[in-house]
């Protein structure tokens, strides 16, 4: 066994090989994932000794299987997102048999990154909710106008629910411009607090164009949104960081486009690191992803190893909130509770539109149940 670079990352990889070609199948990850050139090159002593990665332990997990921890060093990894995203799994997702398992970054290097900004704790005290799962909406469908947008979003505030968020393809459409469905959804969700008393937060997508999310992020909070959702898969996971950073605002991380990295056994990475850790160390407050038993293939397991990613201690880095959706429905709220405990957000999409025509109804039964399980009355 080697040892770790004390600074840097560990990474356990599971790694399809034979028994007899596994060592070298190992030190070929650790050098693509760090200097990228043939073993010849890697012979200058600072090289060899600094930067290239380390095999630590190569463990049986099955016929023509094994569990690989490489370490790589704290300069390597350095203190930016995509280099972190880069070094944990970028040439060598093109390889095929090679999934992340783990991810086990050390002190000093958790302390380069953002982490939350508010997490669990901090987002229960901007909506002064303390005692109860969170409940969340979503404003939709694609293809409906910014007045239509904006009573969906007021009737759901009305109702109660503590975040309304856009749907994640809701972006900058003809039939609902951007600054446009904003300032109206956020000018709703407002009014209805007035009125209510809740502190509903609006939460836009601000996914888009590279030189123009930023802009988008700072409309969005001068507007009045009270958190950002954003697809860090699809527009690079630094806009977690870097939107949170410009706005002081709390960001939702949007799954779109994890299938990629999650549907295969054995290649991509597992479900705790991805949107466990990884969206945890880039700086996302509130994780959405596919439930077990809705309309994508997550299991309960991989729903719980999200959770335990999201909330376990981290070196001091704020637990974020898991936000279990897609295809949820209200007759599930007891089964999800038992595996999530209190701190989590329940996401309702088309359920609680198609319950009756009275959306703020819905909304408030939604968050009843939430509040008091199936069981209330």
């Amino acid at each position: 066994m080697t040892a770790s670079f004390g600074d840097g990352l560990d990474v356990v990889y599971s790694v399809t090989a034979s028994a007899d070609a596994i060592a070298a199948r190992a030190q070929d990850i650790a050098i693509e994932q760090t200097v990228e050139v043939t073993p010849a090159l890697c012979a200058d002593p600072f090289v060899a000794t600094h930067v290239v990665g380390r095999v630590v332990d190569i463990v049986p997990a099955g016929p023509d299987r094994f569990d690989v921890t490489l370490s790589y060093a704290g300069d390597v990894v350095g203190d930016e997102i995509p280099q972190l995203f880069s070094v944990v799994f970028g040439n060598v997702s093109l390889k095929a048999g090679v999934r992340v398992r783990e991810v086990r970054p050390s002190p000093s290097l958790v302390a380069r990154f953002p982490g939350p900004r508010f997490g669990i704790s901090g987002l229960r005290d901007r909506l002064g909710v303390h005692d109860r799962p969170l409940v969340m909406g979503a404003v939709k469908p694609l293809g409906r106008t910014v007045q239509e947008l904006a009573a969906f979003a007021g009737a759901m505030a009305t109702g109660g629910l503590d975040l309304i968020k856009d749907d994640h393809g809701i972006t900058d459409q003809r039939f609902a411009p951007f600054e446009a469905r904003v300032a109206a959804c956020a000018a709703a969700v407002a009014e209805a607090n007035r009125r209510t008393g809740y502190r509903t937060l609006y939460c836009p997508t601000v996914t888009g164009p590279a030189d123009r999310l930023l802009s988008r992020a700072c409309f969005a909070r001068d507007a009045g949104a009270g958190g950002l959702l954003i697809s860090p898969l699809v527009a690079g996971p630094d806009f977690l960081r870097a939107a949170a950073a410009h706005t002081g605002l709390p960001v939702i991380a949007h799954p779109a486009m994890a299938g990629a990295f999650l549907a295969s056994p054995d290649h991509g990475m597992a479900h705790g690191v991805l949107l466990g850790t990884l969206m945890r160390l880039a700086g996302a407050d509130m994780v959405v992803f596919p439930g077990w038993g809705g309309r994508f293939p997550l299991t309960r397991d991989d729903c719980g190893a999200i959770d335990a990613a999201l909330k376990c201690p981290l070196h001091g880095v704020a637990s974020a909130m898991p936000v279990p959706a897609g295809g949820l429905t209200l007759e599930r709220i007891d089964e999800m509770r038992a595996l999530f405990g209190m701190d989590v957000t329940f996401l309702i999409g088309s359920a609680v539109y198609e319950r009756s025509s009275d959306l703020a109804a819905n909304a408030a039964h939604f968050r009843h149940l939430a509040a008091c399980g199936r069981g209330a009355r």
